[in-house]
């Protein structure tokens, strides 16, 4: 096990190397964050020289690679330049603990919206399996295929427009902040303990995981079908056992094992959906920081927006792979 996990986290350790200097090279070759200085000449060029813009792309991201291991991810690019001679008069923010927020702001987002699709999927396919071509089989396939066809953003702005009709929106520092009630319900970044976090994550979380829910009540629902004709199920109901533990206890936890195993692979599509429910819901996310360092143009914020993305859909899966050896000592993790 610990092998395992070693080997793994060299792997990641090489695919952050390789996410960063693709997302450096490319926000660094697109975005000039001394843009809205174009027209004051004299200003740009402190911009431009205080954070090497004008350097080779390959010396920017060594400075920056060599400045991320020694001093983190450093500040964001200020533009606030006066004074005769010109020079930087406000220094940026600091990119580390807003990032860090919002990395563990997208983390509860995801781990709740899987409980939601852990939970209903295995209910909704274990009753779909109970009642194979009956009524209730079909209409739960046919609320599967809605579900799956709705895409997440539009959900969750409908979701958002029904709940909170009144919602307030706010600009600062260059992201947007929605504010607003809906009974038990709060839009907006989470503050507070775990029940204020619940709050305001709840509705961004539900909404992600009603397609995931639909899909994956349809691969329980197949699964659970395949083991209840298992001659280790015959056996079980031969030997008077109760159905209900003949379901649950048996049949179910074999039957989760390869669902597991493709929910794990799909956890990278699963933490970009929920970048559409944090951008619709303004959760605080890693989608929320991402809009508001795109409005400026700062290719070093959103090198290390991409890295953190990163990290946590590895960290993700690699948790996924470790539950699915858990489920079944047969995976070998040698």
């Amino acid at each position: 096990m610990a092998t395992f996990v070693f080997r793994r986290l060299l792997l990641a350790a090489s695919v952050m190397v390789a996410v960063s200097f693709a997302a450096f090279v490319g926000f660094g070759l697109s975005l000039d964050p001394s843009f809205p200085l174009v027209f004051k000449p004299r200003e740009q060029a402190v911009v431009r020289a205080t954070y090497h813009l004008t350097d080779p792309i390959l010396s920017r991201y060594w400075r920056w690679a060599s400045g991320l291991v020694h001093h983190g991810f450093g500040t964001t690019v200020s533009t606030a330049v006066g004074g005769a001679p010109p020079h930087l008069e406000q220094p940026g923010l600091p990119i580390g603990p807003e990032l860090l927020h919002a990395t563990a702001v997208s983390a509860a987002l995801v781990v709740l919206s899987l409980v939601f699709v852990v939970l209903g999927s295995t209910a909704v396919g274990v009753f779909a399996a109970e009642r194979r071509r009956f009524r209730a089989d079909v209409g739960t396939r046919a609320l599967a295929y809605l579900g799956a066809a709705i895409p997440t953003f539009l959900l969750a702005d409908l979701v958002r427009r029904a709940v909170a009709p009144n919602e307030q929106a706010a600009f600062s520092h260059g992201h947007f902040t929605l504010t607003a009630h809906a009974g038990w319900f709060i839009l907006g970044p989470p503050v507070g303990g775990p029940i204020g976090w619940l709050r305001h994550l709840f509705l961004p979380a539900a909404t992600l995981a009603v397609g995931l829910i639909a899909v994956y009540a349809r691969y329980v629902r197949s699964s659970m079908a395949v083991e209840l004709g298992r001659p280790y199920v015959m056996v079980a109901r031969a030997k008077g056992l109760d159905e209900r533990r003949v379901l649950l206890r048996h049949a179910l936890r074999n039957s989760l094992v390869p669902v597991a195993s493709l929910l794990s692979l799909e956890l990278g599509g699963i933490v970009g959906a929920s970048m559409a429910a944090d951008g619709v819901f303004g959760s605080g996310g890693l989608a929320s920081v991402f809009l508001g360092a795109l409005g400026h143009a700062d290719p070093f914020e959103l090198t290390a927006i991409v890295v953190m993305s990163a990290v946590l859909v590895s960290g993700l899966t690699l948790v996924g792979d470790l539950l699915v050896g858990l489920l079944d000592p047969r995976v070998s993790t040698s």
